[in-house]
């Protein structure tokens, strides 16, 4: 297994990841999208907020800010993990691949700030932040095993549920940045929405989310009838639905009030966190060394 510090700034990425959606939520929320309105300057004249952009410029930059504190981070793990690379390329390589994600997301952030921000380059600018949640989660479980898969995993149908439930997980996320595109909080006043009917596509919105419960529920029963070490992450990600399932159906009856959205945001970051961890359960490592015959321990 790695050694603390490496786990400790594993989960530390995730954090990271899970505050810049909730970052990126606020700056929608408070229509503070174009705070900044040039890019990658703040300004045609200022690479920070000035005074005169006000409370906008601060969110919308503070927002860049945390970018940068982001990549700064995968930096560091980048070099606390360099003389291990051999040891254990899998955590290298999951590293540098959120590391990578960062400029790729400035670059489509910029180009959301250029387009008045055109509610699908929103949408887009959206979904590498979601992978970058699941591929964090992989990233953190794997510093708790050697990074050895076993021969043994959950017995069936067990797997295959799990990558169903990551499956419909990635389309409540696509389904959820369409229904954003066509809500209220549009990030700007000069911003339009998507033209998608609000009433159509928050319910085809819904659907997938009642087929995750049904597939959760549904694997949760399997594992516990066979014993097995599943039970835990669907016990884990069964109460985050439950719990966004609450959020999103009082926002949706409530006139979407911006405290619910933002929590909303903090919970779908969440689902995905825990659905990755639901079918990486499916599929367990070695968790002792002395059973590790080609990666050591890191120490």
């Amino acid at each position: 297994m790695v050694a603390k510090r490496i786990r400790v700034a594993a989960w530390a990425m995730l954090i990271a990841q899970a505050i810049i959606i909730v970052s990126g939520g606020i700056v929608r929320l408070t229509g503070s999208g174009l705070g900044c309105t040039d890019w990658p300057k703040c300004t045609p004249d200022s690479l920070v907020t000035t005074p005169e952009m006000g409370i906008h410029g601060l969110i919308e930059f503070g927002n860049r800010t945390l970018a940068v504190a982001l990549a700064m981070l995968g930096v560091v793990i980048f070099f606390m993990l360099w003389k291990h690379r051999k040891q254990r390329p899998d955590l290298f390589w999951l590293n540098l691949g959120l590391l990578a994600i960062v400029p790729f997301q400035a670059v489509l952030g910029g180009i959301t700030v250029w387009t008045k921000l055109n509610p699908w380059i929103v949408a887009g600018h959206f979904v590498p932040s979601a992978i970058a949640v699941g591929v964090a989660a992989y990233f953190v479980r794997r510093t708790y095993d050697t990074g050895v898969r076993t021969a043994a995993k959950a017995p069936s149908p067990l797997p295959a549920l799990g990558w169903v439930i990551l499956g419909l997980t990635a389309i409540i996320v696509i389904f959820g940045v369409l229904t954003t595109g066509a809500g209220p909080h549009s990030g700007s006043t000069m911003s339009t929405r998507n033209g998608l009917d609000n009433v159509w596509i928050t319910r085809s919105h819904a659907f997938p989310v009642w087929l995750l419960v049904i597939a959760t529920v549904t694997s949760l029963v399997l594992a516990v009838k066979k014993h097995n070490v599943m039970v835990r992450p669907l016990v884990v990600l069964l109460v985050i639905e439950a719990l966004q399932g609450v959020i999103g159906y009082v926002q949706y009856f409530t006139g979407v009030p911006i405290v619910l959205v933002a929590f909303h945001m903090i919970g779908i970051s969440a689902t995905i966190a825990a659905s990755v961890g639901v079918l990486d359960s499916a599929y367990p490592r070695s968790t002792h060394a002395s059973t590790d015959h080609a990666v050591p321990v890191i120490r």
